[in-house]
């Protein structure tokens, strides 16, 4: 039979899965981990080593990349966008802004600071969540455990900021900025549920459309627009940039992608290791690849503390949410017996 997913058309077997499924499995979980690893090592490539510093004219181009390849795919049939109606574009508008202004300043302030010290600062995200619900009441207060891996994952940033014998202002206050957007994006995702209702594919894909014109509108006043394309002219004879630069632009949806098929091919909980574990990798990897990290003991201490909360972050939030649903799952089946005792 055939499942909708995605956006994509995938073939599910009825049968029980042949032996090579295990295979298929833990293809799916490497290739994930190494695509969402690689990502932030190749856009920091682009910005760092190869010295195109306009971020946002990169982010430009990999918006209208995104926009052409899955519209090209969708006419080949390789896969369905719906179309999309003039109410869910102006429900959906505040809330790809809001995303592409996180990944906007994500990546300026990638280029400013360390992949450590960026995931570092990218892992503050929930600890802003937490403060905005809490000022506006928009939720029940996490268990003590969450609060409590929060407030390591924000000891270690405070800690490692103090230690960073590169500190950049620029780089962290971009940092943080992003983790306020992306903060933002959830909480206004959840309130409206602006996206409810879409596929991965078509969020991205629509959201990429309607942020080209402000993003446009961005790179044409900051300067970014020619300065880019000046650089881009300069290094089109450096095939080393040129090859960087195009997984640079096909990154987003690679990942999206490899998401996808860990997803579809692997449990939840294999999933949410992969992802911890790419952090964790990411971070490691950072201190020696792409001009590697200045350390200093405070600096490091603080990013290995960042990094145990996050981790611990993950697994309680994941241990919750599993309890969560076996409950559900208790309830119904009280409930299903009740009536048929009646």
């Amino acid at each position: 039979r055939n499942v909708h997913f995605s956006g994509a058309i995938v073939s599910c077997p009825t049968a029980m899965a042949p032996p090579s499924s295990a295979m298929v499995g833990a293809f799916a979980a490497v290739f994930y981990g190494v695509v969402a690893v690689a990502m932030g090592f190749i856009n920091k490539a682009v910005m760092s080593v190869f010295g195109l510093e306009e971020s946002n004219f990169l982010l430009l181009c990999q918006m209208a990349v995104t926009v052409a390849v899955l519209f090209f795919l969708r006419g080949a049939g390789r896969v369905q966008l719906a179309p999309i109606s003039l109410t869910q574009a102006k429900k959906l508008l505040p809330v790809a802004i809001l995303y592409n202004a996180n990944v906007a300043f994500a990546l300026a302030s990638l280029a400013k600071v360390s992949v450590p010290t960026y995931n570092t600062l990218k892992r503050l995200t929930p600890a802003v969540v937490l403060a905005a619900n809490k000022a506006l009441r928009l939720r029940p207060d996490p268990s003590k455990e969450v609060v409590a891996c929060i407030v390591i994952v924000v000891l270690g940033c405070l800690i490692a900021g103090y230690g960073d014998l590169e500190f950049d202002p620029r780089g962290y206050v971009m940092g943080l900025t992003s983790c306020a957007l992306q903060a933002s994006y959830l909480l206004v995702v959840e309130r409206t549920g602006a996206e409810r209702g879409m596929s991965s594919i078509e969020i991205m894909v629509y959201n990429a459309m309607l942020s080209l014109p402000p993003l446009f509108l961005v790179v044409l006043a900051t300067g970014e627009l020619g300065s880019g394309m000046e650089r881009l002219s300069a290094m089109s004879g450096d095939v080393g940039f040129v090859s960087v630069f195009v997984l640079a632009l096909l990154a987003g949806m690679l990942l999206n992608y490899a998401l996808f098929l860990c997803t579809l091919t692997n449990s939840a909980l294999t999933t949410t290791v992969v992802g911890v574990l790419k952090g964790v990798v990411s971070t490691a990897l950072g201190f020696f690849l792409l001009g590697g990290v200045d350390p200093s003991v405070t600096h490091v201490m603080g990013i290995l503390t960042n990094t145990v909360g996050g981790v611990a972050y993950s697994c309680v939030t994941y241990s919750e949410k599993q309890a969560k649903r076996r409950m559900k799952v208790k309830n119904s089946d009280l409930d299903l017996a009740g009536s048929e005792g009646k």
